[in-house]
């Protein structure tokens, strides 16, 4: 209980549903990279900004609101499809170099939360084995 309520009161909650966003939204481009040659076919995407701001707004939210009482794992991205690029012939929009620049910022995204959350859970080991590193 104590361990828990330590770990939800810093900032793992919301590195978690970072990390769920990266890893939901790479899922997309690689669909999209999948998909770039299917006729018809239009790119997804999940809204980096409106999940920023919905995360801002909860961060807010709990630092006017009791400990412990506001998470973080009810925050849903939305999808949508991107109107930029060119559209072919085949009515797709689809752009490689664009889709591969998302992924390779993406994937650093994703790797910055996790070793964010790697060090915060070394903190905590090395605090509960009282050892200072």
């Amino acid at each position: 209980m104590f361990i828990q309520r330590l770990i939800n009161q810093g900032n793992a909650p919301l590195a978690e549903q970072v990390m769920r966003f990266t890893s939901a939204r790479h899922k997309l481009l690689l669909e999209n990279i999948a998909n770039a040659s299917t006729p018809g076919y239009r790119n997804k995407d999940l809204d980096i900004n409106g999940f920023q701001q919905m995360l801002r707004d909860r961060v807010q939210h709990r630092r006017d609101a009791a400990p412990g009482t506001v998470g973080f794992g009810d925050i849903r991205p939305s999808e949508f499809e991107p109107n930029g690029g060119l559209m072919f012939h085949d009515e797709n929009n689809r752009s490689m170099e664009q889709l591969v620049t998302d992924g390779a910022k993406n994937a650093l995204m994703h790797n910055l939360v996790v070793e964010l959350l790697r060090k915060q859970f070394d903190s905590l080991k090395s605090a509960l084995r009282e050892r200072i590193t």
